[in-house]
């Protein structure tokens, strides 16, 4: 289906930003040991630096759908760009862990502002015979991006240095502003009379920083691990009695609590997301330790998945036209959950070709769920809700990864106590890695559940 003129350069700043978005994600993390040596950063630090990334970008998911409705999503949407980029610049010139850790968080709070904002525009821009074709652009972009990352970040990285990476992005990004600022006129401001709810983002702020420290400390420090974890169930009591009295909250309650389409898909979309990020961490090891590629050999094979989600991402928008959005979510999650059994079979005699069978189950299942999922949570939510619900698809998949995080990371406490994964402790990884895998397995027919229980609505 063609795009309307009028609304091109719109959806090429959007599908520009969502490309390098995760690009930088998937590049950063595929060049952690350059950028370790040239720092002299500890293991602890260099984890460090992704965790406060995806901190900055749990923190201000909610919040930045919120202020789109508010003050424009064209604004903030502009504003995360432009922090975005600034980040980026300056993290190619600083020295400094601390100082990098840190613009990697507020470089996180800019991605969230443009991610929730950018999904809102599209989702207002677009006429609604339409609107599963734009998001399905944006989609394959993000994928896009993802694949792209670690190849082409190594590359720069050997050629011009690590520091480039950032610079490059940034000097991206700069046309990105440039092209919305230009071309781009209207805000599609819904809410412009209404406070924005400061006191519920500084408590979903909160319980995000307790979630985010909670689970990546479960493996070296439990103790103060479930600590961060019980504050964060209290946070999220407190959070939702705080947004059921105010009149004018960060998330509608009312949507979640009065709209059935509304919550089972965004419920869904929060337990697929919950089983389905593990499977990269778990392919990685198994492929290097238990398979021996080299590392660039594996991420080779892993960028598989990510080719598939691009590809099958523009069929899933042609699907949702002439198959109803429900039924062809419902297929997706049916495809992951075969990828996941599949995967729970798999033995170190397996043939290496299995990997790419399951990768393409998983890639075409997700790009089928997330797409037509995110229609229908956009589209239930009304005109006025939009800023909001976009806000709340970054924040359940953010929240399905840590929950993931925290299955991982107690699994392999349990099967491997503090043991490096290496051909001694091969045998018990493998266990904990089928374990896992039919979890998330019995998560995914807890999506399946949810989807028909939508489709019912």
């Amino acid at each position: 289906m063609s795009i309307e003129k009028s609304h091109r350069p719109l959806l090429a700043a959007i599908c520009a930003s969502l490309f390098c978005m995760p690009f930088m994600l998937a590049g950063v993390n595929a060049v952690l040991p350059a950028i370790g040596e040239s720092l002299d950063a500890s293991a602890r630090q260099l984890s460090l630096i992704g965790a406060f990334y995806s901190l900055g970008l749990a923190v201000f998911q909610l919040a930045s759908g919120s202020l789109g409705d508010i003050f424009g999503r064209r604004r903030i949407f502009l504003l995360g760009i432009a922090m975005f980029a600034l980040c980026g610049a300056a993290l190619g010139c600083v020295r400094s862990v601390p100082l990098f850790i840190a613009l990697r968080f507020f470089q996180g709070l800019g991605g969230a502002m443009f991610n929730a904002s950018g999904l809102a525009l599209l989702a207002s821009a677009a006429p609604p015979e339409k609107r599963a074709a734009y998001l399905g652009f944006s989609g394959a972009a993000v994928y896009a991006g993802i694949a792209c990352g670690p190849p082409i970040a190594g590359f720069v990285t050997g050629v011009l240095g690590w520091h480039w990476l950032f610079w490059g992005n940034a000097l991206a990004f700069v046309g990105v502003f440039w092209l919305m600022k230009a071309t781009v006129r209207q805000e599609w401001r819904t809410a412009a009379d209404q406070p924005f709810d400061a006191s519920g983002c500084v408590i979903y702020g909160c319980a995000m920083i307790a979630l985010t420290f909670g689970a990546s400390e479960l493996a070296e420090q439990p103790g103060l691990a479930w600590c961060l974890l019980a504050a964060f169930a209290g946070l999220i009591f407190l959070f939702w009695l705080h947004e059921l009295k105010s009149q004018y909250p960060l998330l509608d309650m009312r949507l979640l609590a009065q709209n059935r389409v509304f919550a089972l898909s965004s419920l869904a979309a929060f337990v697929n997301y919950s089983s389905f990020f593990g499977i990269l961490f778990f392919f990685s090891l198994y492929l290097q330790v238990g398979r021996g590629l080299e590392v660039e050999e594996a991420g080779l094979v892993l960028a598989f998945q990510s080719v598939v989600q691009a590809l099958t991402t523009p069929l899933a928008a042609r699907l949702c036209r002439s198959w109803r959005p429900g039924h062809v979510s419902a297929v997706g999650v049916a495809l992951c959950g075969v990828g996941l059994a599949v995967a729970a079979f798999l033995t170190l005699e397996s043939p290496l070709g299995l990997i790419f069978v399951i990768q393409a189950f998983l890639g075409a299942g997700m790009s089928l769920f997330a797409l037509s999922n995110t229609s229908i949570i956009l589209e239930s939510a009304g005109e006025k809700h939009v800023g909001q619900a976009s806000g709340l698809t970054g924040a359940v998949r953010t929240a399905g990864q840590l929950f993931n995080m925290v299955v991982i990371t107690l699994t392999l406490g349990f099967f491997l106590g503090n043991a490096p994964v290496d051909a001694a402790t091969l045998p018990a990884f493998m266990r904990c890695m089928r374990v896992d895998l039919v979890i998330f397995c019995l998560c995914n027919l807890a999506a399946v559940w949810c989807v028909l229980a939508r489709n019912r609505n």
